[in-house]
C-alpha cells in the first residue's frame, strides 16, 4: 500500500467513526431523556398513590330494610368440624400405617 492509500483509509476510517460516535452519542441522549421521563412519570404516580384517595369508599353489607349485616362466625365453624375431625382421622390412620409398617 501506498502512503496515498493509507491516508485515504484513515480519513475513511476517522469519519465513520466520527459519524457511529455522533449516533452512539445521540441515541444515549435520547435514551437517557425517556429514561428520566420514564422514572418521573412512576414517581408521579407513586406520590399520588394514596389508598383513600384513589379506591371507591366501600360500604358494609345491609339488609334491604337497611340494617346491618353482622358475619356469624358459629355458621363458619360448623362448616369447618367434618373437614377437621375428618383430617384428624387421616393424621391418625397414616400414623399407625408408618407405625406398623415399621415392623
Amino acid at each position: 500500500m501506498s502512503t496515498k492509500d493509507e491516508g485515504e483509509s484513515k480519513g475513511f476510517f476517522d469519519s465513520l467513526g466520527e459519524s457511529l460516535g455522533g449516533i452512539t452519542d445521540t441515541v444515549l441522549a435520547g435514551g437517557e431523556k425517556f429514561y428520566g421521563a420514564w422514572v418521573d412519570s412512576k414517581a408521579d404516580e407513586v406520590r399520588t398513590a394514596a389508598p383513600e384517595e384513589n379506591r371507591p369508599a366501600v360500604r358494609a353489607a345491609e339488609q334491604p330494610t337497611g340494617q346491618p349485616v353482622r358475619p356469624d362466625v358459629r355458621g363458619a365453624l360448623d362448616q369447618m368440624k367434618p373437614l377437621m375431625y375428618g383430617g384428624g382421622a387421616l393424621m391418625l390412620l397414616m400414623f399407625a400405617a408408618i407405625l406398623f409398617r415399621g415392623k
